[in-house]
């Protein structure tokens, strides 16, 4: 069974991508998969400095908040961590105030997922 950085023919995932997370493995009949059972936290103790608020608009969805908030629709999930949400398939309601990881805290995120 190989890890994901050992696969030749799987093509790297854009690092913001979620799929990251997790490790990808090639059983010996060529098939891929991802280990769902690894997690990851993100610490709820960070200091307010760390945060924007966002106040959830009629329309948003996770992906455009994340566009709305980082320029890229693909970071959404850490919003999710960040708010401790755990079903991506509904939307907060108009009115939810978000707790945004800045950039910084996200790009220290993205590097500390990178070396696992």
């Amino acid at each position: 069974m190989a890890k994901q950085n050992q696969i030749k023919e799987l093509s790297k995932l854009n690092g913001e991508n979620f799929e990251n997370i997790f490790n990808v493995y090639q059983e010996t009949d060529g098939m891929y998969y991802y280990n769902l059972l690894q997690t990851i936290a993100f610490p709820l103790n960070l200091p307010e400095n760390f945060f924007t608020l966002y106040n959830v608009s009629h329309g948003d969805t996770w992906p455009l908040i994340s566009f709305k908030n980082y320029n890229t629709p693909n970071l959404w999930w850490i919003i999710l961590f960040a708010n401790n949400i755990h079903d991506a398939t509904k939307i907060a309601k108009p009115g939810t105030t978000l707790s945004i990881p800045k950039i910084e805290v996200v790009k220290e995120v993205l590097a500390e997922i990178s070396k696992s």
